[in-house]
């Protein structure tokens, strides 16, 4: 059989609702004690009926400081719960018992607040706890009438409600009996099966509201990724029909940049005496090999073809990389800090393409840090994804928001002697590769790009 089975925080909040209630409830049984006794004067026996009123009182407020203090400052186990649970039906079974004794017995129609009393309870309690509080209430009730009608016990009469007769009838006990056994369990089974359905449908709701969640987190991933695809699409045809009209530009002028920069020097070594003539050539020939360049880039640009992939280790590549810069100049104020596990699988790749790359983010860190700074080069490989992911973090200036979305335009730079091309390039070599090309940064907070590479 199926039990609903509340939460530890719903079935402590519950508990402390239900000590709410016991407040309204002693209010309403002084309030109809007085008007019975007013209205239509019934007489019961007050002592007996204030004893207990005072004794519900004391653990109620002992139930109240339960929640109030010790359940404010440890958290309450399932256990602990449930004991407390079957506490307070337990206590409130005595307590009707009790006091419908004192009030007439079972001629008093009060004894059919049990049943109230068992909704209650269904509420609180789970599985066969509520059975055996239905059950024990009822033989309560039973002991109650055997030796109140054997004489064991006094029985006390509300003198005005009911005729004296009805107490010796034996018909009227045992109807009473069966139909207070019959309704008990009834009402127990049917608060079940209502909380059984709740829970169920709650579950469903519940089971529901987290597939569309996760739905709509798989559509807006798609949506990004149909986004990214839309934007790379955009950028392999920019980059394509900027490759043709490159290739034919720079084709167009390095012929007589060339011729410029031979005439440049034929003057300057004609005129060495002459040192105005001298610094105006220097400049010439300095910015006439600026473009040539400005024009190398373009060609490199254009020629980028299909990688010629072999099976290699990336590490060593990457390492290769690093020994030709390490020493240089440049990296003299530069920490340069490589993490790379003790396993990484071989995969494809074009050696000198990626090799590149690599020499493009390692310079591009390098120029973000004129003043000295750290680069951390760190390789991991997923598994799960089957991805490899070479990871250059620096902590230089950073790339401001709006920039980010133009670092991979080629021509577009933000150095006064770059070409924006070498962004570019990467991007192509690493797409070229079936991998990506991350970047992530912000304004003076240095930067992190993320080469990813599939395994095959």
């Amino acid at each position: 059989m199926f039990f609903y089975k509340p939460s530890e925080g719903e079935l402590q909040a519950r508990l402390g609702w239900f000590v709410q209630l016991r407040w309204v409830f002693l209010l309403v049984l002084t309030l109809l004690i007085f008007f019975a006794m007013k209205a239509f004067h019934i007489k019961v026996p007050l002592i007996p009926i204030i004893v207990i009123a005072v004794v519900v009182l004391l653990y109620n407020c002992g139930f109240y400081l339960l929640h109030r203090v010790f359940f404010s400052q440890h958290t309450p186990t399932p256990q602990e719960l449930r004991i407390e649970a079957n506490l307070q039906i337990g206590f409130d079974l005595l307590a009707l018992v009790f006091l419908v004794y004192f009030s007439g017995g079972i001629e008093n129609p009060f004894i059919y607040f049990a049943v109230f009393h068992m909704i209650m309870g269904s509420i609180l309690l789970t599985g066969l706890d509520i059975w055996y509080q239905a059950i024990v209430s009822i033989l309560l009730v039973c002991i109650l009438i055997v030796l109140s009608w054997s004489g064991i016990i006094s029985h006390y009469r509300m003198e005005g409600f009911a005729p004296r007769e009805l107490w010796q009838s034996m018909p009227f006990l045992v109807a009473v009996i069966t139909s207070f056994a019959a309704t008990m369990l009834i009402t127990v089974y049917m608060t079940n099966s209502i909380s059984r359905s709740l829970h169920r449908r709650g579950k469903d709701l519940f089971d529901l509201t987290l597939q569309l969640e996760k739905k709509s987190i798989q559509l807006e991933e798609a949506n990004q990724e149909l986004i990214r695809q839309q934007n790379l699409l955009i950028q392999s045809e920019k980059l394509a029909s900027l490759g043709n009209l490159s290739a034919g530009i720079a084709h167009e002028l390095n012929s007589p940049l060339t011729g410029i920069l031979n005439f440049a020097h034929f003057i300057k070594e004609g005129c060495p005496d002459q040192e105005q003539v001298q610094n105006d050539i220097d400049i010439v020939i300095r910015e006439t090999e600026r473009c040539k360049k400005i024009i190398k880039g373009l060609l490199d640009f254009a020629r980028q073809s299909q990688p010629e992939k072999k099976c290699d280790d990336i590490t060593s590549v990457l390492n290769k990389t690093v020994n030709l810069v390490v020493h240089h100049k440049d990296f003299r104020n530069i920490e340069l800090i490589k993490h790379a596990p003790g396993y990484l699988p071989k995969i494809l790749f074009d050696a000198d393409q990626i090799q590149q790359v690599f020499m493009n983010l390692i310079v591009n860190a390098q120029q973000a840090m004129p003043d000295g700074g750290r680069l951390e080069i760190s390789t991991t490989y997923h598994e799960e994804k089957r991805v490899l992911d070479i990871v250059f973090e620096d902590t230089g200036c950073g790339i401001g928001e709006g920039e980010l979305q133009k670092i991979f335009d080629p021509f577009y730079t933000t150095k006064d002697m770059g070409t924006g091309l070498g962004l570019s390039i990467s991007l192509g070599i690493i797409e070229n590769h079936g991998g990506k090309l991350i970047v992530q940064s912000r304004k003076d907070a240095g930067a992190v790009f993320v080469v990813r590479l599939p395994v095959q």
